[in-house]
């Protein structure tokens, strides 16, 4: 994995971090299911974003590698 790659991945997962703790708050503070589902739904996004991001890479490289080899 590239350095940039690497970079952006972890900058995004740290903010999906963020994203669920605040989920685990609302969950406790039994906030509206809707709203709880909407944060859901973006924290879902924000993982297939990353894994997007993480598959781009290892075509790019890895999978482009092994069919110069």
């Amino acid at each position: 994995m590239n350095e940039s790659t690497k970079a952006s991945c972890l900058k995004r997962l740290s903010r999906i971090e963020g994203q669920v703790r605040g989920l685990s708050r609302m969950v406790e503070d039994d906030t509206y299911c809707i709203d709880v589902l909407t944060q859901v739904s973006a924290a879902t996004s924000a993982l297939q974003s990353v894994a997007l991001l993480l598959l781009d890479d290892h075509l790019s490289h890895c999978v482009a590698e092994a069919t110069r080899s």
